[in-house]
């Protein structure tokens, strides 16, 4: 039922027709006069129980419509925030990888193709700790969205050192080699995409379901 006040109507309404059911039928028993008072007395205490019976249900019912739309709005401001942060990814990744932030040689953990202390790092670990606060509010979901956020973090990490490889090799060799690393650098950029197009696809339709 999705109005919780439709049986509260209709209650309300039964109740008037025995109310007036118990006049006419009264004064009908008119020359039986106590009668008529013990049926009026039981039907007004009838209605006043269902009349409680009404209001308590109501009132439960419109406790759980709030708690529910209580829920479903810390779900989309938690689902916003994961975007937000989705973004601050995508935005730091193009900028690290094809911006001039990458320079080879820069920290050692970097000239070992390592992301640590890097800022796209730092975002993807933003982006781990908000999709584990999603995971926690979505109980039914368990780790999902963190998953997402790890396999993404382990793409970025294997085109880390693919990017190195690419750098500290000589452009100009034409050996087998070089072929393979450009190959493999080229699937991981698109593994990426795909997973990133699919992680924002994923919080557009939890968000249009919570909405």
């Amino acid at each position: 039922m999705k109005n919780p006040y439709a049986l509260g109507f209709w209650c309300a309404l039964i109740a008037l027709v025995l109310l007036s059911a118990t006049y006419f039928y009264g004064i009908m028993l008119a020359h039986q006069i106590d009668t008529a008072m013990i049926f009026l007395d039981s039907a007004v205490a009838l209605i006043a129980v269902m009349a409680i019976v009404v209001v308590a249900w109501a009132s439960v019912q419109v406790q759980r419509v709030k708690k529910r739309q209580l829920e479903q709005g810390k779900v989309l401001v938690l689902i916003w925030d994961t975007k937000v942060a989705l973004r601050r990814v995508e935005t730091v990744f193009d900028r690290y990888f094809w911006g001039s932030y990458w320079q080879p040689g820069r920290t050692f953990a970097e000239v070992m193709g390592e992301l640590t202390g890097t800022p796209l790092e730092k975002s993807l670990e933003a982006l781990k700790k908000q999709c584990l606060e999603l995971d926690k509010q979505i109980a039914d979901e368990g780790w999902h969205w963190l998953n997402n956020a790890r396999e993404l973090s382990d793409v970025a990490t294997a085109m880390a050192r693919e990017r190195y490889q690419l750098d500290f090799c000589d452009p100009r060799a034409e050996g087998p080699e070089g072929a393979v690393i450009d190959r493999d650098f080229e699937v991981l950029v698109y593994t990426w995409t795909a997973r990133l197009k699919s992680f924002d696809h994923q919080l557009d339709e939890i968000e249009a379901e919570y909405s």
